[in-house]
């Protein structure tokens, strides 16, 4: 019974969350990857990828002469929630423009979402790896904000968000996980996993949600729907109420940063890219996954899982 009330509560707070969103505009950037043409590369300039969201968050490459993605019909074959038709992605990596792992897109720190400061967030991409090994960024924010004011990391070369293929077997002893890192408000380090090992077999979907009070990773794959992988419960907010710390620097796709450098170049496929200025009920993810059982009984069993899992960590 009281499994069943928990998964019940579950149920009502996302039905609450997508009444509170009806007709309100909550993407901060949408990253399409819809400009381009099979076999070009990314066009030198700025604005050249473009965010549709109409918040003017359009990224651009630091070099188009090596760090140049190529556009490819080869897509998610899931559909959009959105109803849009998805014609193309991303390939970063070698080839194309050089033979270098190198490529990246980004937004300036002149971009209104470069400043932005989020009192709650999703995170949504999805990738599908060329290559697994080492350490590779999907996503992230650029900077470096630990390095000298808060008193609980006033060190720390931790960039404030990051989706990242790890290369090493941490956390858990599983090689090449999905590995979510950022700062939140206070200066404090987290961390999501998701637990199992990252091919280059199939294509991911992953929504990373974060509010004052709790984080969560969800993953979808080509034939399972998103299931919530890891969750952690604490006081992510800081003195605005921002869940990730304040930072002027840009966000990335392609790769992340490390030491206040860009680092963890992508081999990998990526297609479409979204932030929101909420946290999304899983309804209301990018992509349409596989018919599912009852969500009520998907809750009881994540809740079931979970609740062993629950954890605050401050550094990794």
């Amino acid at each position: 019974m009281k499994m069943f009330l928990i998964a019940l509560l579950i149920g009502a707070s996302l039905a609450a969350a997508s009444i509170a969103m009806a007709g309100v505009p909550i993407d901060s950037a949408y990253w399409r990857h819809e400009e381009g043409t099979p076999g070009a590369n990314v066009a030198a300039g700025p604005d050249s990828v473009l965010d549709s969201s109409g918040n003017d968050n359009h990224m651009e490459t630091f070099n188009p002469a090596f760090t140049a993605a190529t556009y490819t019909s080869t897509v998610s074959p899931l559909a959009l929630t959105s109803g849009l038709s998805n014609t193309l992605s991303l390939d970063f990596g070698p080839g194309g423009d050089d033979g270098g792992l190198n490529d990246d897109n980004f937004t300036t720190a002149a971009k209104p979402i470069s400043g932005t400061l989020f009192s709650a967030i999703t995170v949504e991409v999805a990738f599908k790896m060329d290559n697994v090994s080492g350490y590779q960024a999907i996503m992230g924010k650029d900077g470096r904000p630990l390095n000298g004011p808060f008193p609980a990391e006033p060190d720390s070369p931790v960039p404030p968000f990051k989706v990242l293929i790890r290369g090493d077997d941490f956390p858990g002893g599983v090689p090449s996980q999905l590995f979510i890192e950022w700062i939140d408000g206070d200066g404090d380090i987290h961390f999501l996993a998701g637990g199992e090992t990252i091919t280059t077999a199939n294509w991911n979907h992953i929504a990373v949600t974060i509010s004052g009070t709790e984080a969560a990773l969800w993953v979808a794959t080509e034939s399972t729907h998103y299931q919530l992988v890891d969750m952690l419960s604490g006081d992510f907010a800081g003195p605005s109420g921002e869940v990730i710390i304040e930072e002027p620097l840009g966000w990335s796709i392609g790769r992340g940063a490390f030491n206040n450098n860009p680092a963890d170049w992508a081999d990998a496929l990526i297609d479409e890219a979204r932030i929101s200025n909420v946290v999304l009920p899983r309804s209301h993810f990018l992509f349409v996954t596989v018919p599912e059982p009852s969500s009520l009984f998907l809750a009881a069993v994540g809740v079931a899982g979970l609740l062993t899992r629950r954890r605050r960590v401050i550094d990794c």
